[in-house]
């Protein structure tokens, strides 16, 4: 009895960040069935490490915000009933755009500051944290601006982020546009210049040639290149 009350465990690689993100997620969803919550918990983890095998989800920031986002969905979606009432209606492409957004929106959030969400990043990741933040930066950016707006539909769980990320895209979009209506405006005023000056020239000549001039000059330089050219045909 002394020796194994005495004997030590080593504890496994994984197990902790395994624990604190399954606390972690469960005191934020707050489950009836904190068992259920546990298996759904670990089935999502195992469809987000076939994903890219070579990420820690639990420690990379970018990969837990996605596997959250993904597990609160899937946790809410399980407390729906299983068919559907007459007012529901499916998912409509603006909704999943909407969900997106917002996803991405909390990611850049949880990207920026991993301590205040209780992601415990050590310096190696750290370091590939803040070279990789840019880059995936630019990615989701260009990958708003091609979502389109949330349109009239109205959101569950509305919060201040979601908010934020619906002012984000609508300003970007307000963005553009005005670029747009700009771009075309230059480019209507340079080709109407270009197109005054080439009507002004042509009239110019026009009236010149009207008055003699252009003829007067061209038979005077005509006159005096003749000589010369005379006089190279002789030599």
């Amino acid at each position: 009895m002394a020796d194994s009350a005495s004997e030590k465990y080593k504890v496994p690689p994984g197990l902790r960040p395994l624990l604190e993100g399954l606390a972690r997620e469960t005191l934020r969803t707050q489950p009836d069935d904190i068992i259920n919550f546990a298996q759904l918990f670990i089935d999502e983890l195992q469809v987000h490490r076939k994903i890219d095998p070579t990420i820690d989800v639990l420690k990379d920031a970018a990969a837990y915000e996605r596997f959250k986002n993904a597990l609160q969905l899937k946790y809410h979606n399980s407390l729906l009933p299983s068919t559907p009432s007459k007012n529901s209606r499916a998912q409509s492409p603006m909704d999943i755009a909407a969900t997106k957004i917002q996803a991405a929106f909390r990611g850049h959030i949880v990207r920026s500051n991993p301590e205040k969400y209780g992601l415990n990043l050590t310096p190696a990741s750290d370091i590939t944290r803040r070279r990789s933040n840019e880059h995936i930066d630019v990615v989701d950016n260009r990958k708003d601006l091609k979502r389109h707006s949330v349109g009239g539909y109205a959101l569950e769980n509305d919060n201040p982020e979601d908010r934020a990320a619906t002012k984000i895209q609508a300003e970007i979009r307000g963005f553009l546009a005005r670029k747009h209506v700009e771009q075309m405006r230059k480019e209507d005023t340079d080709a109407a210049t270009k197109i005054q000056a080439h009507i002004r020239g042509y009239l110019t000549r026009k009236h010149l040639e009207e008055a003699g001039i252009i003829s007067q000059a061209s038979l005077r330089s005509g006159s005096n290149h003749s000589p010369r050219s005379n006089d190279a045909n002789q030599v």
